[in-house]
């Protein structure tokens, strides 16, 4: 992001032209007032060579005074000192909240800072790289679920496979492969063959006719539409880890 500066004048001359963008895009409703906050966070890094991270929180405000949070954002780097094979270290973004006020959020960052905005789309490999990536850094217990989610393809979006395994057993594939296999890309595709034969033994179903969309732990998920969800600091550091190796790949 070119020429972001922390200093706080900086951050809420960050915030005012955020709102200046509100007031002639999204607020509409004359009853309704809107207040942008940008605020550094310095601890939240990999390490001192990364960046510090930011978070955007975006309120508003009715008449009658009642205030709701109706988007927040977190920019981040993640790793610069970890050396990865063909790994790019670029920031990324973690938000949620109302669709047109993020992105409103992010037209202006991209004005401000002359920079892209790239929301993610996972492929089914690269869903399985986190998933395999959580297998190796979780905590869970043996027995705790391991959930893949399927759609049918040209089926209502609605109807979707679930199968469900236990994070032990796939530890067992896992651990097996790398022991076999040096090269990351190839263990995750032949751990996930082994799984597909597994299935298919156990339930006579070929897995291969559906697609992938949706990887879940009791401590972590990750969809093919870019959502990602991280409750343990070991998951945080392990999806990291794998969007660098993303980007790397597609750069």
């Amino acid at each position: 992001m070119h020429n972001l500066q922390y200093s706080e004048i900086k951050l809420k001359q960050y915030a005012f032209k955020i709102r200046q963008t509100f007031v002639s895009t999204v607020a509409t409703n004359v009853s309704q007032k809107y207040t942008v906050q940008v605020e550094n966070l310095p601890l939240l890094k990999f390490s001192e060579e990364d960046s510090n991270g930011l978070m955007i929180t975006v309120s508003s405000t009715t008449q009658d005074n009642k205030t709701k949070l109706v988007y927040s954002a977190i920019l981040l780097s993640w790793g610069v000192s970890v050396n990865i094979n063909d790994a790019i270290h670029l920031p990324y973004m973690l938000d949620r909240g109302e669709q047109r006020v993020g992105t409103t959020v992010k037209n202006t960052l991209q004005t401000l800072f002359d920079c892209n905005i790239k929301q993610y789309n996972f492929t089914q490999h690269q869903l399985l790289q986190f998933g395999f990536s959580f297998i190796e850094h979780d905590t869970s217990r043996s027995t705790d679920p391991f959930v893949l989610i399927y759609k049918t393809p040209q089926v209502n979006f609605k109807d979707k496979l679930t199968l469900t395994f236990d994070v032990g057993d796939l530890h067992i594939i896992w651990n097996g492969i790398k022991e076999e296999v040096n090269r990351e890309s190839e263990q995750v595709t032949l751990a996930y063959q082994i799984l597909q034969n597994q299935i298919y033994h156990t339930l006579t179903l070929d897995i291969t006719v559906f697609d992938l969309c949706e990887v879940i732990l009791s401590k972590a998920e990750v969809k093919s539409n870019g959502v990602l969800k991280m409750k343990t600091p070991e998951i945080v550091n392990a999806v990291f880890t794998v969007l660098n190796e993303i980007t790397g790949l597609e750069a």
